[in-house]
């Protein structure tokens, strides 16, 4: 796939896991082309990946060229006049509808510092007469400041282009809650236009050119979507990694950023920060000195510092978050009611608790509103009429090291035992699962096989080629392009997953790997659909010259070995593939 959108993971590798996401989503833009898609919210807290993973949906959608036109527009968080909202809108548009068209990147570069005029000489030249025809619209418009007219214009110009295009088109608007927030009637940004998302009432009905958005304050969308537009949108609630797509991460950032884990210490990684990818990200990207992701007793000390040091990532982020939420409750009692209720995360709590243990004197309407507030602010859970503390371990942590009784004690004392006994707990469960937890000890074999082919196989050909059986004569190892597991696309069928790919430059061997680290042995039914799920992939990615090998510690059955000569089929049971 080309990544014709910049992302802003950054490095396109860096994109993990969402398996579940890219195919549901993936899904629903398909359907578009059928009409059936209904405008959809993705609603997740801040940090885990919703961004991520609608610029990755926007590039698999721009790649695929079939009739479905992306656009993605983030909202910014800043004050702006509807007339300039409503231009930028609208160029961000034209400029990859045009991009798409003509499939030229160039265009889409321009998004950032092109204007209506040069935008128009672009249409004219390509030949997008109607699509000249609405910049000439938006340009007079802009001239005469007729904003509501204008905007009106913007927004229906991704389902009109469409339309008059015979094509379809998808609307990825980012951040969508601060459509009401920052978007104001005057140039003096006074006016704020508190239900400007009801202008998309019957825009987002629209079946040729449905909208999919995000926002980071779940509560402040979900209260828009339900008071704007009622009944428009599908609900898509975003969960953390699950567990195998969470190991891949840490093993994919560790790879990349040349920072060692063990098996011991990624899988704590997992557990500790509950497969949250923004978590993860800062314990290899922190800044502490101390920085050890290679032992239990040094992820503790990252994650500590992250979480209780003021200069720490998570911690800094998070409080930008909740002090940003407090002044918009604007409630004396808001701090000790979610700290109240962070303590007692594992269970409901009820008004007349909160009432009598912090001693407020107040109606329960008056008491529901206030917890209504948070609960929009993501401060705090709502569960069946109830509430409890939002149920993140970490983001517990955060907070009450800023709104503790007792800070101090907090931070050289509660926080450090709490998390020493978690993580000896954790410890424990390793070890007890380490048996016959499968998943993880392959995906472990996974991470240790690719290092050795992303490092070190090319610079010692002869020792590792030693390593391997029925090996062509011709064969080396390769300073290889990308070294990782490989997926099939989203809708591809048949689906299938391919443990190794190490992708070669022309002229070189490919190396395609099924990797097995368990007791039983590698049977001839498991090498023939190796062998189908490699000549997929071979095809998809255009290999030229491919080895396929097959690595497994269990070792193999006689009639295995004979299948995988006479198929030209490299392999090796030899465990020095899983030292460090």
């Amino acid at each position: 796939m080309r990544i014709w959108l910049e992302e802003r993971i950054g490095d396109p590798d860096l994109f993990t896991g969402r398996k579940k996401e890219l195919a549901y989503f993936a899904n629903w833009i398909d359907r578009t082309k059928r009409k059936i898609s209904q405008s959809t919210a993705i609603l997740s807290r801040r940090k885990t990946g919703k961004t991520a993973l609608l610029q990755r949906l926007y590039n698999l959608t721009f790649d695929r060229d079939d009739r479905v036109v992306p656009f993605y527009y983030e909202i910014r968080e800043t004050d702006q006049w509807l007339g300039d909202f409503a231009t930028d809108f609208f160029l961000n548009f034209i400029y990859q509808y045009m991009a798409f068209r003509t499939r030229k990147a160039e265009y889409l570069e321009r998004v950032e510092t092109g204007s209506l005029g040069h935008a128009l000489k672009i249409a004219d030249k390509e030949g997008f007469d109607y699509a000249a025809d609405t910049i000439r619209t938006v340009l007079r418009l802009t001239e005469e400041e007729n904003t509501d007219r204008l905007w009106n214009v913007a927004r229906e110009a991704p389902r009109m282009m469409a339309q008059h295009y015979d094509g379809f088109a998808v609307q990825m608007i980012d951040e969508f809650q601060f459509i009401n927030r920052f978007v104001f009637r005057d140039k003096a940004c006074e006016n704020c236009i508190e239900n400007l998302a009801g202008s998309y009432l019957h825009t987002c009905e629209y079946k040729n050119a449905p909208l999919l958005v995000t926002g980071s304050w779940v509560g402040w969308l979900m209260d828009d979507l339900n008071k704007l537009l009622p009944g428009r949108f599908t609900k898509y609630p975003m969960r953390s990694l699950p567990e195998d797509e969470t190991l891949e991460m840490i093993f994919r950032y560790s790879l990349l950023q040349d920072i060692p884990v063990t098996e011991e210490s990624a899988w704590l990684i997992a557990k500790l920060t509950e497969g949250n990818p923004f978590y993860i990200s800062s314990l290899f990207r922190s800044a502490f000195e101390g920085r050890d992701l290679n032992t239990p007793e040094g992820v503790r000390k990252t994650l500590e510092h992250e979480t209780l040091d003021l200069n720490g990532s998570v911690n800094a982020t998070w409080m930008e978050y909740i002090e940003s939420a407090f002044p918009r409750i604007n409630d004396v009692h808001a701090k000790e009611i979610v700290l109240y209720l962070s303590k007692r995360r594992d269970r409901k709590v009820g008004h007349s608790e909160i009432k009598e243990k912090l001693g407020l004197e107040m109606s329960d309407p008056e008491l529901e509103k206030k917890l209504k507030a948070l609960f929009r602010s993501d401060i705090i859970e709502e569960d069946g009429g109830c509430y409890r503390g939002v149920r993140d371990n970490i983001f517990d942590k955060v907070f009450r090291r800023s709104y503790s009784d007792d800070i101090h004690r907090f931070v050289t004392t509660e926080a450090p035992a709490e998390n020493r006994a978690l993580l000896e707990k954790l410890r424990k469960d390793h070890k007890r699962l380490l048996g016959d937890y499968g998943r993880h000890k392959g995906a472990f074999a996974e991470f240790a096989i690719t290092h050795h082919l992303r490092f070190r196989a090319y610079k010692e050909t002869a020792s590792y080629k030693a390593m391997m059986e029925n090996l062509p004569d011709d064969f080396r190892f390769e300073d290889y392009e990308t070294v990782w597991s490989y997926n099939s696309p989203p809708l591809h069928d048949p689906e299938f997953q391919i443990d190794i790919f190490a992708k070669a430059a022309k002229g070189g061997h490919s190396l395609l790997g099924e990797v097995k680290n368990r007791k039983a042995k590698f049977s001839v039914k498991e090498a023939r659909e190796f062998l189908e799920k490699a000549g997929e992939l071979a095809k998809l990615e255009k290999i030229g010259k491919a080895l396929l090998f097959v690595f497994s510690v269990g070792g193999f059955h006689k009639n295995t070995l004979a299948y995988l000569k006479k198929q030209g089929i490299a392999w090796t049971s030899d465990k020095r593939w899983l030292e460090k």
